[in-house]
């Protein structure tokens, strides 16, 4: 791992299980290289107080995470290395660009989840990611043939993979696997669920009502695939990975513009509308769940158009979440 110099930045653990120990899915010694490699030390040292050898995984994360430091295990004594707990960590995971129904419900679930999925050995974000496609496959035959319980347990499953979708990225946050691939295959994940659930959705009314309900669900389909269409466009045209953020404009509300920017992603952001359309469906409002889904979306358009042709409104907005 490299050679051992006396200036290097030490790092001392009282032994090799100490060192190995995962701490939110990264071994503690990794993450204390890592640490220090950011610090700027091109020279990390490793103090095993018992010598004994470190685990293969743990070695296999200190060569993913220490860029360019050279880094020497050796024994020693000395102060143990201060790191964060596990929940500390995936505690830091959330976004700056979270919605209202991400921060106050979504976040706390998914992060406990995703506490739960870094104790397990070789986990890895897109073990979720695949799973949530899995539960979006699910709860199409669900909302299609399942009755007034199938709507209900649909609602409830599309909220669900909104939860889950939290996951895989806390994950990839908080173990440093963050990468265009993986961004792009949730985003593309996600656009698959929505379209799925008001696919699934619009062809149970229709079929059940015969009536006007079915042009609505007609054209709420056609915006979530023309909406797909615009941000896979945006994405190709600007070399970046896929994803709703594209559109995020983010800072505080300091005059009507700011406003109408803040309400249109508040209501269209998919923490937002899925939670809505389960509570309306549970409430056995589901025409209304369509409804607002077709009108909420027709605004969602033209907000999606108008960002893509009018410059953003000031500088604080330039950071997707």
């Amino acid at each position: 791992m490299g050679s051992e110099k006396s200036e290097a930045a030490v790092a001392a653990f009282a032994s090799a299980g100490d060192a190995d120990r995962r701490i939110a899915g990264v071994a503690a010694a990794a993450r204390a290289v890592k640490a220090l490699a950011e610090g700027g030390a091109g020279q990390v040292r490793l103090l095993i107080g018992d010598g004994a050898p470190l685990a293969p995984a743990t070695i296999e994360d200190i060569e993913r995470l220490r860029g360019a430091a050279a880094v020497a295990v050796g024994r020693g004594e000395g102060p143990a290395f201060p790191l964060p707990t596990s929940w500390e960590i995936v505690r830091a995971t959330g976004k700056p660009g979270d919605g209202l129904v991400s921060r106050l419900l979504n976040r706390p679930i998914s992060q406990r989840l995703t506490l739960l999925a870094l104790a397990i050995p070789g986990a890895r974000p897109i073990h979720v990611t695949l799973v949530n496609a899995l539960l979006a496959l699910a709860m199409v035959p669900i909302l299609l043939l399942g009755g007034r319980g199938g709507l209900v347990l649909g609602g409830i499953l599309f909220q669900a993979a909104s939860i889950l979708d939290g996951v895989d990225g806390e994950m990839a946050r908080a173990t440093f696997r963050t990468s265009k691939a993986g961004a792009t295959m949730d985003s593309a994940v996600d656009i698959a669920t929505n379209l799925l659930f008001v696919s699934a959705l619009a062809i149970h009314l229709a079929l059940r009502d015969h009536d006007v309900i079915g042009w609505i669900g007609g054209w709420a389909v056609t915006l979530s695939i023309l909406g797909g269409m615009l941000i896979a466009w945006r994405v190709r045209a600007g070399g970046g990975p896929l994803g709703f953020d594209l559109f995020k404009r983010n800072g505080r509300v300091r005059n009507l513009v700011d406003l109408v920017y803040w309400g249109v992603q508040t209501l269209t952001s998919r923490d937002c509308f899925a939670f809505l359309y389960m509570v309306l469906i549970i409430a056995g409002l589901e025409r209304i769940a369509l409804s607002i889904y077709a009108g909420v979306g027709t605004v969602w358009i033209v907000y999606v158009i108008a960002s893509l042709l009018l410059p953003r409104p000031s500088a604080r907005f330039r950071n997707a979440a």
